[in-house]
C-alpha cells in the first residue's frame, strides 16, 4: 500500500514540475511579447507626434522622451517595483493625451506638455524645451 501511494505522490511531483515549467516558460514568452508591444506602441506614438508636431517642437526632444519611456519600458518589471514608472503619471498622461487630441490636433504647448508628463512618470527631472 505504501508503495503505491509513493508511485502516486512521485507522478504527482513530476506532473507538478512540468507544470512549473510551463507556467514559468509562458510568464516569460508573455513577458517578451509585453515589451515588444509597449515598444511598438511607443515608436507609433512617437512617429504620429513627429509628424504632427508643429512649429515650436523640436523633434530632438520628441525622441529623447520616447527613448526614456523605452528604456523605462524595457526594464519592466523591474522599474515598476523600484519605482521608476509611476502608473497614476502614466494614467494621467494618456489622459491628457486623449483629451489634447481630442480635435485631433496638436499645438506646440499641447506636445511639449506630454512630453514633460511623459518624462516625469518615468522619473527623468529634466526639462524637454
Amino acid at each position: 500500500m505504501s508503495t503505491e501511494n509513493g508511485k502516486k505522490g512521485q507522478r504527482l511531483v513530476k506532473v507538478l514540475a512540468a507544470l512549473l515549467i510551463l507556467t514559468i516558460c509562458l510568464a516569460i514568452l508573455q513577458w517578451l511579447i509585453i515589451k515588444e508591444l509597449f515598444n511598438f506602441g511607443a515608436d507609433m506614438v512617437k512617429d504620429a507626434l513627429i509628424r504632427q508636431a508643429p512649429e515650436g517642437v523640436k523633434r530632438v526632444d520628441i525622441e529623447a522622451t520616447f527613448e526614456r519611456v523605452k528604456s523605462a519600458g524595457m526594464q519592466l518589471p523591474f522599474s515598476f517595483l523600484t519605482g521608476r514608472i509611476d502608473l497614476r503619471k502614466t494614467r494621467a498622461v494618456g489622459r491628457y493625451a486623449i483629451e489634447a487630441n481630442s480635435d485631433e490636433v496638436w499645438d506646440a504647448n499641447e506636445i511639449n506638455t506630454l512630453l514633460r508628463m511623459m518624462d516625469a512618470s518615468v522619473g527623468f527631472k529634466g526639462g524637454s524645451e
